[in-house]
């Protein structure tokens, strides 16, 4: 089956190619591959899509100017606001939390269709479903610096009650950073909250460094939903000490957020120098290593 907005790319698998949007959806059913379900998520994705395109005043309006959620809004609409909501920080938008959600409802959307495992990654933002049972793990390919796009580390996670939906944020990544983090892996209950807990946690990574160029998020992005925000430019040959300094703001942000319960836990990068945040006598629920 092919839409002009999305295709099947082989047995249970589907793509996702609108505006934006370009998502990668898995489905299986009894082991097997399940491609009606993964065409119900697609469809779903573009449900979604479309109805935050219905309010795009609202999901660019910075928290600050935000008095309530509108009448009638969508779910997803809704859900980016509450996930947004938790960085109780003024600046942000709940397009922050746009890619995680819409992977979020695809996922649903395939279990609701009887799939018994399923994903969706959507640039980088993951969302799953697996049924208990079904699988003890999941491996998930993690790159350490978004400039490269290549994977370097192996994330296993191990627990599917606490942990379905991750993502990634940094500098080289699709969206603009104030901070200067190679890249954040934020893994959560859903892809939401991890998805604007990402750009809240490489955003916190910065230091002063002459070899750091900023500049209004504008200059970049026109179009952008946060300006008058200073944004990383690029970024040069950093001091250890600098890189010791960014890589701390950023694991103590990661911290704040699994200790209010918003995330399970982070892998922070730095130029190649890595911290790892986990919630408190939590147990094993997730482990990194290196490819």
């Amino acid at each position: 089956m092919v839409s002009e907005k999305f295709s099947i790319i082989g047995d249970g698998l589907v793509l996702v190619d609108h505006g934006p949007v370009t998502m990668t959806l898995e489905a299986r059913k009894r082991g097997r591959p399940f491609t009606e379900g993964a065409v119900e998520g697609a469809k779903r994705a573009l449900e979604v899509f479309d109805g935050i395109a219905a309010h795009l005043d609202f999901i660019r309006t910075p928290f600050s100017g935000i008095r309530s959620i509108p009448e009638g809004a969508p779910a997803a609409v809704r859900r980016m606001a509450e996930s947004v909501a938790q960085l109780e920080d003024g600046s942000f938008t709940p397009l922050a939390a746009v890619a995680g959600t819409t992977a979020d409802f695809a996922v649903s959307a395939m279990a609701a269709a009887g799939a018994d495992l399923a994903f969706a990654n959507n640039g980088g933002d993951i969302a799953w479903h697996v049924l208990r049972g079904e699988k003890d793990f999941i491996n998930v390919g993690m790159i350490s610096d978004l400039s490269i796009g290549r994977a370097t580390h192996s994330l296993k996670i191990c627990a599917f009650d606490d942990i379905r939906g991750l993502a990634t944020s940094g500098l080289g990544g699709r969206s603009l950073t104030r901070g200067i983090a190679s890249a954040v892996t934020v893994l959560a209950a859903d892809s939401s909250k991890a998805d604007a807990a990402a750009t809240a946690i490489a955003n916190a990574c910065y230091c002063d460094d002459p070899a750091i160029e900023r500049c209004l998020a504008e200059e970049l992005d026109y179009g952008t939903d946060i300006r008058g925000l200073t944004v990383t430019r690029s970024v040069g040959a950093l001091r250890k000490e600098s890189i010791r300094t960014a890589l701390a703001a950023g694991t103590e942000k990661a911290k704040v957020l699994t200790e209010k319960g918003m995330i399970a836990g982070a892998v922070l990068f730095v130029c190649g120098a890595m911290s790892i945040v986990k919630q408190r006598d939590r147990g094993n629920l997730f482990e990194v290593a290196e490819l």
